[in-house]
């Protein structure tokens, strides 16, 4: 497919900045990529596909987009086409450091432990922990006299004498 460079450029400038693309599998030439201005999809889709060809790219589909996610041979490469530095890396090798999300001990002699607690309400971790079993179970109706219970175990001359009872059950 011919392209321009200055497409094919901002394709790969983006790959590299990023380190993963991401294309809707939309080949209507209508339909344009959202990261790049004036490129169609089928443009990033060719360009992309001729570097997953290589092994330059390993792609991964999920829901009519493919993620195009940069090999350590792309990287090399992409370097080499775009003409940059070795200390420039696409963002998918960057490290986060989050200072805020660091372990914590808590003590068990703190104001705040949840052990202490327990202990002083007489409660053990295991009981806290049994709570957890019994919440998804039917409650007995009790606000309806002629619940689907009583029904069953009345006596079957009680059922003639009377009227039936009403075979609902409220759910709170």
């Amino acid at each position: 497919m011919v392209m321009p460079l200055a497409n094919l450029k901002a394709i790969y400038e983006l790959l590299f900045k990023d380190g993963v693309i991401v294309v809707k599998k939309d080949r209507r030439p209508q339909s344009m990529h959202p990261d790049l201005n004036g490129v169609n999809n089928l443009k990033v889709i060719r360009a992309v596909g001729s570097l997953k060809t290589k092994g330059y790219v390993r792609e991964t589909f999920a829901w009519k987009h493919a993620y195009y996610y940069l090999t350590n041979e792309g990287i090399g490469y992409l370097r080499d086409y775009l003409h940059l530095p070795p200390e420039i890396m696409p963002r998918t090798l960057h490290r986060i450091f989050r200072p805020g999300f660091s372990a914590r001990v808590q003590s068990v002699k703190g104001p705040r432990s949840s052990i202490s607690e327990l202990k002083a309400q007489g409660r053990t971790q295991e009981g806290v922990t049994d709570r957890h079993v019994y919440r998804h179970k039917r409650k007995k109706c009790e606000c309806v006299p002629g619940s689907l219970s009583e029904a069953l175990h009345m006596d079957s001359i009680q059922r003639r004498s009377q009227k039936p009872p009403r075979m609902r059950c409220c759910f709170h």
